[in-house]
This record gives structure tokens, C-alpha cells and sequence, in this order.
């Protein structure tokens, strides 16, 4: 428990994070697996985790290395799924790679400022996030929901891009960046 930003208040308020890995399939959903996230302050303070009896082990990790955690030992478990999605938080780098190689599809957000290098894709596809979006022509989006939350229904715009369509060896290359 500490003040910290969380995303279901929008805001920094005192709360827990939790990183939460959930199966979903026609035949229904259930939590396969889940981890608390402690921040640096509170994994630095070794006698404040042995006061709230948190085993020796604990160390900071960040959400994308737990969730990373999470999907190899969904993968490790014999868990079969096709595909992951997550938000931006989790959206470059480790979770990122861990899927790749493990031949996993998904769909993760970005930050606007990410920038993407072209795998000789045709037609090139390189820059900002932001601003690949903005020069996308308007019938490549599509408005999707993502559910009833909180403020009503949570409307997202989507459009497909072939850039990302790699092998996991294609994955592992270098590109050029600015």
C-alpha cells in the first residue's frame, strides 16, 4: 500500500498494483496468474518486507518483466493461448519480446512518441507512432469497444498496419533508428 499512480482512479491515490494474467475462451475466462508490484521504495527497505512477511526473494521488477514472468510461466505450465493484448505500459520491450519468441501474436499499445523502423516493408513505415497514425487515411480506422467501464462505453479507434508481421528471427534483427 503507498501513494502511486494508479490507472482504474486516474490519478496518484494510495492503493496496491497488481499485474493480472486472464485466459479468456468461448467457453468463459478465469485469472491464471497475478503478481503484486512493489516499487522501488518498498522493495529497498528489506526490514519493512520482512514486517509484512514478504518471502526473502522479493525484488523490485517492473510490470512489463512481471508480466513477462507471467507469460513464461503460462508457456512453461503448457498454457495454449494464440495472442496477448495489453496497454502501453506493457506495450515495448520486454513483453514485447518475450512473445516474439515465443511465436505468441498480440496486440499492445504504444506511447504517441514510439518510434518504429521499417523492416522493408512496402510501403516504408517508419516514425512516431503519432505520426504514422495521423497519415493513415481515415477508412483504414475502425471505431471498436472495448467494453461498459466506469464513464460508459470505452470506444477505441484501430487500424492495421503489415509492419510488425515478423518471424521471431526477422524480430531479433537490427533496424535503423533516428
Amino acid at each position: 500500500m503507498g501513494r502511486q499512480y494508479t490507472g482504474s482512479a486516474g490519478k496518484i491515490t494510495n492503493g496496491q498494483i497488481g499485474v493480472f494474467a486472464t485466459y479468456f475462451s468461448a467457453r468463459g475466462h478465469a485469472f491464471v496468474d497475478r503478481a503484486l508490484y512493489l516499487p522501488k521504495d518498498r522493495t529497498s527497505n528489506r526490514e519493512r518486507l520482512k514486517q509484512a512477511h514478504a518471502p526473502d526473494d522479493v525484488v523490485l521488477a517492473t510490470k512489463p518483466a512481471l508480466a513477462s514472468m507471467m507469460i513464461e510461466r503460462s508457456l512453461e505450465a503448457g498454457v495454449r493461448f494464440r495472442w496477448v493484448a495489453a496497454d502501453s505500459v506493457y506495450g515495448v520491450g520486454d513483453v514485447e519480446r518475450t512473445l516474439r519468441r515465443a511465436g505468441v501474436g498480440y496486440v499492445l499499445g504504444v506511447r504517441g512518441n514510439h518510434w518504429f523502423g521499417s523492416w522493408a516493408t512496402n510501403p516504408l513505415i517508419a516514425g512516431e507512432a503519432k505520426d504514422i497514425a495521423a497519415n493513415l487515411p481515415e477508412q483504414d480506422w475502425h471505431r471498436l469497444s472495448a467494453g461498459h467501464g466506469t464513464k460508459g462505453e470505452r470506444l477505441y479507434d484501430w487500424a492495421y498496419l503489415p509492419h510488425a508481421d515478423l518471424d521471431a528471427e526477422e524480430f531479433d534483427c537490427p533496424i535503423a533508428e533516428p
